[in-house]
């Protein structure tokens, strides 16, 4: 039984990736990203990187200097099945998928991956957690969660980094 469930887990694996390939490559993340980039960035202070990360913050400043140490100034981020929206200093900037000829992201479990991927691009220290919704298995077959909603939180020193996410996640 052990060896269905590892394929069963590789082929969702993969279709996720292959459903979030075509956004990620997207005219609308670029649009995303370009959004983050003219925003501006801020000086990441070091006390507000944990003890753990402090090695890679390291690594990204020996990279790139000090623009390794800046971190985006988007507050959160939030993914659902219709949209992404930015946050910045309580201002929303909305991207929905009908604007990019995107009907939605029918499987919502490719939201994490999609968020991962934004904060590769930001740089910064965020937290990442999703709300879940119970849909019915195919054929009446019981139940399954599937994500509804995924929020990217920047790390203040109001609120103290949590370095775990809320719920155990495999991306990729």
């Amino acid at each position: 039984m052990g060896i269905f469930q590892k394929i069963y887990t590789k082929t969702g694996e993969a279709r996720a990736r292959e459903k979030i390939r075509p956004l990620v490559e997207s005219r609308m993340m670029r649009d995303i990203l370009l959004e983050i980039g003219q925003r501006g960035s801020e000086q990441l202070d070091p006390q507000s990187v944990p003890l753990d990360q402090r090695a890679r913050a390291e690594k990204l400043a020996a990279e790139c200097g000090t623009a390794g140490l800046k971190q985006s100034v988007v507050d959160e981020i939030q993914l659902d099945a219709e949209s992404i929206t930015l946050l910045v200093d309580g201002e929303k900037t909305t991207f929905r998928y009908g604007d990019y000829n995107y009907e939605n992201i029918e499987d919502t479990d490719c939201l994490p991956a999609v968020a991962q991927y934004l904060v590769q691009h930001l740089r910064g220290y965020y937290n990442i957690s999703r709300t879940f919704a119970t849909v019915p298995k195919a054929r009446g077959k019981g139940t399954e969660e599937r994500t509804r909603m995924v929020f990217v939180r920047r790390h203040h020193e109001a609120t103290p980094f949590d370095p775990k996410p809320a719920q155990k996640q495999k991306l990729f």
